[in-house]
């Protein structure tokens, strides 16, 4: 709403400042109608281009559509590194992976979830979705891969063990990131919750 308005106020401004140059030029100079209309015009293009709203992300400025353009296309980058996630755990035969890669998923699954519901925070998820999200697709295809190759050798053995470990670590990333969007939250949180404490020990201190 307040965009909006912001909006309304660049046009109007500009629409003002237009109609002014063309009231100095026609009726001040005498200059020719027509070209007062054209240079009148040409004014108003170029305020509103000047006073289009914009923002900066990662050290490059974006106009507010760009923005949430940007927005969009993160968010379909980070949905297709989760689908792909989700497909490879299907797959997955051993109980205790697919458990662990299961619950890997299902943060990834959160985390989505919020940005969409929170898109100012995408920015803030930058690293997770360009190196952490895609790292553990990436983790898990391969592990479908080794389980689909059906050999039993050492190396095999070592390589499923070895990634077992990697989603444990991964799932320890995706935990810190999802707390550091949420920070906010938790904090609003935590200072509800000593407000309440509060509040019940008056309650608790006029009774006595």
């Amino acid at each position: 709403m307040k965009q909006k308005k912001r909006e309304n106020l660049h046009i109007f401004a500009s629409a003002a400042a237009a109609f002014v140059v063309f009231c100095l030029l026609f009726l001040g100079q005498g200059w020719n109608l027509v070209l007062c209309m054209i240079l009148a015009v040409l004014l108003y293009f170029a305020l509103l281009l000047l006073f289009k709203p914009s923002v900066r992300i990662g050290g490059v400025i974006f106009s507010q559509e760009e923005k949430g353009e940007h927005f969009q296309n993160r968010l379909g980058e980070a949905g297709e590194d989760y689908l792909r996630m989700e497909k490879a755990v299907k797959r997955i035969r051993d109980a205790g992976m697919k458990e662990k890669c299961r619950k890997l998923s299902d943060t990834a699954e959160g985390i989505l979830k919020y940005l969409e519901e929170n898109p100012q925070k995408v920015a803030e998820a930058r690293r997770y979705i360009d190196y952490y999200q895609e790292t553990a697709a990436n983790v898990l295809e391969h592990y479908i891969e080794l389980q689909e190759t059906k050999l039993q050798t050492e190396e095999i053995s070592r390589l499923k063990e070895s990634t077992e470990e990697t989603v444990g670590i991964l799932q320890d990333a995706f935990n810190l990131q999802f707390e550091k969007l949420m920070q906010d939250e938790l904090m609003s949180l935590e200072t509800d919750l000593d407000l309440l404490k509060q509040n019940l020990e008056s309650e608790r201190s006029l009774r006595l």
